[in-house]
């Protein structure tokens, strides 16, 4: 089976180390996701989303810390 598109060509590749706890909870609740939505939900996608939602907080607390 191939893999769906999920970006429509636009992206950039990063290469990213987890730790093997991480990618263990994020491999379940991939596993989760996927039978909860009838739709492949990987590893990627949830770490796509989770960039999404806290980039921003968590830029500006970097900042926060470096004027301080």
């Amino acid at each position: 089976m191939s893999r769906p598109t999920k970006l429509g060509g636009e992206g950039k590749m990063f290469s990213l180390m987890l730790r093997k706890r991480q990618h263990q909870i994020l491999l379940n609740k991939s596993d989760e996701l996927t039978r909860l939505t009838n739709k492949q939900v990987s590893v990627a996608d949830i770490v796509r989303l989770c960039v999404d939602i806290h980039m921003e907080k968590t830029c500006e607390e970097i900042e926060r810390r470096h004027r301080a």
